[in-house]
């Protein structure tokens, strides 16, 4: 059902119950015919194939919403469905309201016609009346950028000058709802800026969108909501930053071993790997040259565990710019997002950047990173977000010098309750810990034996208060108590910190030799998110663990700030035209 009529507040602009698309694809196939004479014939096969199944969706007046997917996930289907391009097989279509969609821009074109009669072809096309058209012509002109061309026939134009008119003639019409698919693809780098200041403006008037895009970047910052196609299906519907850091989980490909893999919706915790090395941008200001420093103020990309990293970013401004802010984000080289920090967030302003040369820094006090391969991301960006103006994508590899045998990420301080000293994270007895790990990879999610029980498990404020929601910066204590059984010989308590997406953040190892044993972590910078703890006990020649128990305990952690990433770095920032 079709509903062009006045839409009230609170109401449903899409409804879609139980849809599916089915084609049916026939294809020939060779067959070899038996018998005196032999030949061979064509057989004539039909298949079907379902693009979409058990669809669910509802999306409100005024939202705006991107679906996201693999090539082939059933994305396009969606989109031609709601713009009534197909029909569904199966299932219940309601839409409310006007639709225009950029699906296939300049659709009725013709060639032989010139740029402006082809306006109003196309307009009419699209449902204009010649009185609409007459009165957006101008607006429709000016937007193009195409009025010298407009008296010339299409024949003579390039492609990227036949999206700027077909997108042009499309966002003039009068609608409700506007469905657009990969606005990336439209002309030239400026004029693509153009048409996100479009996008937004409709998003100022309560217009409803509905965005496919590869960019996750652009959902990201555009919508408000996300839902993810998986071979025809909606495999998640949430926030835009779950939706895309679940669907980049299914993107990267190198993770924990089997038994510890899980789905979980989460934050910005992924990179999409596909962009890395690519550079990105309007290049009013155009970032030259990333170096990067260690404490000693060597330029270098191999540091050492702990110590002061410092990035500094030249650039060129050809074009005035208002309101930019600077940008550089941590990943490990498996896409984890370690740290994504900008001048933004951190409560800089920056009125704007005159023409000529200039550079900013980014100095980390420590990086808080286990030895590893790791990249720098570093950009320009507007002042929302929306629009980078340089940005280079993971393009500036470095390394943390050292082993990392269990691929733990974080570098975090901790304390054993009545030890009474401060240590960094380091294991001695190299072939403990080796075993211990191969054994927890390889383990069910609860093991328990007859030589030692857990008594109880629990995350607690410094005053000894349960807790199971803690803020960054503040200290947590992990309180076990055990229960012997038989008398502990060489036993190792374990304990292990993960991301709900299973990445191992920190873990700490130590003979068990007492019933109960309390960690401290003090100032814990963890960044907003859902975490959790494991808990395994070995005997050093033993060939199985005596006690485990995977997801001990589950937190949540908050973090005041903006920040993407896993954990806060310490940093300050420096800027300057030159």
């Amino acid at each position: 059902m079709r509903d062009s009529s006045k839409i009230c507040n609170g109401v449903k602009a899409i409804r879609l119950e139980n849809l599916g698309k089915r084609f049916d694809l026939t294809y020939q196939k060779n067959r070899v015919t038996k018998g005196i004479l032999s030949a061979l014939s064509r057989q004539k096969i039909t298949a079907e194939f379902w693009a979409l199944r058990d669809i669910n969706m509802e999306v409100e007046r005024g939202k705006v919403v991107g679906i996201i997917g693999r090539n082939g996930a059933g994305k396009s289907t969606l989109l031609n469905i709601l713009a009534g391009i197909y029909t569904p097989t199966v299932g219940k279509v309601e839409i409310i309201g006007r639709v225009s969609s950029l699906l296939t821009l300049g659709a009725g074109f013709q060639d032989e016609l010139t740029g402006k009669e082809n306006i109003f072809l196309n307009s009419s096309i699209l449902g204009m009346s010649r009185d609409e058209i007459n009165k957006k012509y101008r607006d429709i002109v000016e937007f193009s950028e195409l009025d010298g061309f407009l008296d010339s026939p299409l024949q003579t134009y390039s492609q990227g000058m036949r999206l700027r008119l077909g997108f042009s003639i499309a966002i003039q019409m009068d609608f409700d709802i506007l469905l657009i698919d990969e606005i990336l693809s439209v002309g030239d780098v400026s004029f693509q800026k153009k048409c996100f200041d479009k996008i937004e403006e409709f998003k100022k008037q309560k217009k409803t969108l509905v965005i496919v895009s590869q960019s996750l970047d652009i959902i990201e910052r555009l919508c408000q909501e996300a839902f993810l196609l998986e071979s025809g299906e909606i495999v998640q519907k949430s926030h835009p930053q779950k939706v895309v850091g679940h669907y980049l989980e299914l993107l990267n490909e190198k993770r924990l071993p089997e038994t510890f893999r899980r789905r979980y919706g989460k934050l910005r915790w992924w990179a999409d790997k596909r962009f890395w090395e690519k550079k990105e941008g309007s290049k009013e200001a155009r970032i030259v040259e990333v170096k990067t420093y260690n404490s000693n103020r060597k330029q270098t990309r191999r540091f050492k565990l702990g110590e002061k990293v410092t990035v500094r970013a030249g650039f060129v401004v050809d074009k005035e710019i208002e309101k930019p802010h600077f940008g550089i984000a941590i990943f490990r080289e498996d896409g984890v997002y370690c740290y994504g920090p900008n001048t933004s967030f951190d409560g800089h302003s920056i009125d704007k950047l005159n023409k000529g040369e200039g550079f900013f820094t980014l100095e980390f006090k420590s990086l808080l990173l286990r030895p590893g391969k790791y990249r720098f991301s570093v950009a320009i960006w507007d002042k929302d977000e929306l629009w980078a103006y340089d940005y280079h994508v993971g393009f500036y590899k470095f390394e943390i010098i050292g082993e990392n045998k269990d691929a733990q990420l974080l570098n975090l301080r901790y304390v054993w309750e009545q030890e009474g000293w401060w240590q960094k994270f380091k294991i001695t007895q190299s072939e403990e810990p080796d075993a211990l790990f191969n054994l927890i990879h390889q383990s069910e999610d609860k093991i328990s034996s007859s030589d030692v029980e857990l008594s109880s498990f629990e995350l607690l404020d410094l005053s000894g208060n349960p807790k199971s929601a803690f803020h960054a910066g503040g200290d947590f204590k992990i309180k076990s108590k055990f229960k012997f059984l038989k008398e502990p010989q060489d036993y190792y308590l374990w304990l292990g910190l993960f991301r709900c997406d299973d990445v191992y953040c920190h873990g700490v190892l130590k003979k068990l030799n007492a019933e109960t044993a309390t960690l401290i972590y003090p100032d814990i910078p963890l960044l907003t998110g859902d975490y959790y703890l494991s808990i395994a006990v070995w005997g050093k020649n033993q060939k199985a663990l005596l006690l485990y128990k995977n997801k001990a305990s589950v937190f949540k952690m908050t973090f005041l700030g903006e920040d993407h990433g896993t954990v806060y770095l310490e940093h300050s920032w420096k800027w300057r035209l030159l």
